[in-house]
């Protein structure tokens, strides 16, 4: 699983996420990257359609995705990584 974390430096929400997001991506070892949307030239997040901030996407092995909008807290966070 991959993980693609959005978000934006102007936004308190994704300021609160950060150190949740940080830690917990540390604990699984997993593949993650962060995307500022104002500085995203990759297309990303027109790609998945990301409208709100903070916005964590997973990306499955079988190449589906899920996405959840706003600030996950550590424990929703790693039921959805699961």
């Amino acid at each position: 699983m991959k993980v693609i974390k959005f978000y934006a430096d102007w936004c308190g929400p994704c300021k609160s996420y950060a150190p949740i997001f940080d830690k917990v991506i540390n604990e699984t070892k997993l593949d993650f990257t962060n995307v500022n949307i104002d500085k995203d030239i990759s297309g990303l997040a027109a790609k998945y359609k990301i409208k709100s901030i903070p916005a964590t996407v997973f990306l499955k092995d079988d190449g589906t995705f899920t996405k959840e909008v706003g600030l996950l807290s550590e424990s929703q966070l790693k039921q959805l990584i699961k």
